[in-house]
């Protein structure tokens, strides 16, 4: 459930907490937390790298030594083409965020960016620098508009570049509509859009910094011709070479895709975009940060049934696989996985360590597991802090039942409705703009129960205490050695 909290709301909380204490205390003063909390209102969107309303992306990964240059307002027939023979000379990839307006009227240009290796970002339709003054309808249309025009050219933009770098709080969840986040800067050379283009490099490389995200203009200077413009871009080519700073593309600088070729198949999702964003170091994040408690937790109780539950099992079918953190074990004791996840990238990552240990009967499937088909019958279907993401779980139990074999088994880690797990939620919320569902004992038993299992076996594990009885479930059911069939069920 999409579920955009942010900063603004928990000062908005605070303010009005104050607010109630001081007309007991001080009634002048009242109003006064809420008066700042406007002000902070009308002041953060003006500062593009202060993610107050939404996540902005304004900086490189920390671990990732380099900068990325973007270019904004494009394309333009006077500067694009000629840009795009300066980067190729010193073979450079960047970014353009685009405007739907200038990509339907230059076609020709757009298909040399992308020709050439180049990303192109969402930069809105019509590029209004008040666009963040309007209601949502007209911002909704205006990053769907432009959308439509990029799907022409066989592309999804996932990175929105505001125009000006105003946010509002409003944005995130149009974006998280649309399966987007938002992309701003960290270094720009105060040209204000290519009206001041003398001395931009020197402004620029004066104070460039591992991990800058670059702010550029491709459009044609209102100051100086565009021959002037384009060597001012070849000096900060050449002068961040000379700093030893390689210039990189902006996915490889920040760890996320900016954008994919072709519409995807489940339509915008969030959590296939956060998770094909996060592929690349996700191991490291589940066993080397504050979430490794929870998935050490996870393979433990998983290791213990794995000789129980998966050894000598026909088919499996693993829901949210992800990269394979326990896809290779399960292979290794049956005949068959079936590996499914939302994201595309995650599930290369898995093919890979497949190859690399030589385990070859694991089958990937890529798509929404609520809707996509599932195939034939399983002798064990399983998940590990995945099922938090389904939309309609019961529902979801249903179909599931018709693909489990009679006598087979559901195996699954989840997280359980608690104090503490409140905490992680309200976290994630945060983070991924999405509300992850947690049930209690009774909740999973009574969903399993109407879908046809048995023998259902709940135990709650982590942070167990006085306080909350845990904050995940381990749940084993069976499917009935002998299950009745349509006519059957229709004459009872």
């Amino acid at each position: 459930m999409i579920c955009p909290l942010s900063p603004a709301h928990f000062v908005a909380l605070g303010a009005f907490q104050l607010f109630i204490v001081l007309l007991f205390m001080n009634v002048s003063l009242a109003a006064l937390p809420l008066i700042i909390f406007i002000l902070i209102c009308c002041i953060a969107p003006l500062f593009p790298r202060f993610s107050f309303f939404l996540p902005i992306i304004s900086r490189g990964d920390k671990r990732v030594h380099g900068v990325s240059l973007t270019f904004d307002d494009g394309p333009d027939p006077e500067v694009t083409p000629l840009l795009l023979d300066l980067l190729k000379r010193h073979g450079v990839a960047a970014t353009f965020f685009v405007t739907g307006v200038r990509a339907e009227r230059y076609p020709d240009i757009m298909r040399a960016i992308l020709t050439a290796g180049h990303a192109v970002g969402n930069h809105s339709y019509s590029h209004s620098p008040l666009l963040m003054l309007k209601g949502r309808n007209i911002l909704q249309r205006e990053i769907v508009s432009a959308q439509s025009v990029f799907l022409r050219f066989g592309i999804v933009p996932l990175a929105f570049r505001p125009p000006v770098g105003i946010t509002n709080a409003r944005l995130w969840r149009i974006l998280l509509e649309n399966g987007m986040f938002c992309v701003n800067f960290s270094r720009r050379g105060a040209d204000f859009g290519n009206r001041r283009v003398t001395g931009l490099a020197r402004r620029l490389l004066a104070k460039v910094v591992p991990g800058d995200i670059i702010l550029l203009h491709d459009v044609a200077p209102r100051q100086g011709d565009v021959t002037h413009l384009l060597q001012e871009f070849s000096v900060i080519i050449e002068g961040l070479k000379e700093k030893g700073l390689p210039i990189l593309p902006l996915n490889q600088l920040i760890g996320k895709e900016v954008m994919q070729w072709g519409a995807s198949e489940s339509g915008p999702n969030q959590a296939e975009q956060f998770y094909n964003g996060l592929a690349a170091t996700y191991d490291q994040e589940q066993f080397s940060t504050t979430v490794s408690l929870s998935r050490s937790t996870e393979y433990r109780l998983f290791s213990r049934q794995l000789p129980v539950l998966f050894a000598g099992a026909n088919r499996v079918l693993e829901i949210g696989a992800g990269t394979g953190i326990f896809t290779l074990d399960i292979a290794r004791n049956c005949t068959e996985v079936i590996a499914a996840d939302i994201s595309g990238n995650m599930l290369e990552l898995l093919e890979k360590k497949a190859a690399a240990e030589n385990v070859g009967n694991i089958r990937t499937l890529k798509g929404n597991v609520e809707t996509m088909p599932l195939e034939g019958t399983f002798s064990v279907a399983c998940a590990f802090s995945a099922l938090e993401y389904l939309v309609d779980l019961p529902a979801f139990f249903i179909r599931l039942a018709r693909h489990v074999e009679p006598g087979g088994t559901v195996y699954f880690i989840t997280a359980r409705s608690s104090l503490f797990r409140l905490f992680t939620q309200i976290g994630n919320a945060m983070r991924q703009g999405l509300w992850l569902k947690s049930h209690s004992r009774r909740e999973i038993e009574v969903m399993l129960t109407a879908a046809g299992f048995e023998r259902i076996a709940v135990s709650s594990h982590l942070l167990k205490s006085f306080l909350s009885g845990g904050m995940l479930l381990e749940v084993i059911a069976h499917r009935p050695e002998t299950v009745a069939t349509p006519a059957e069920l229709e004459g009872a």
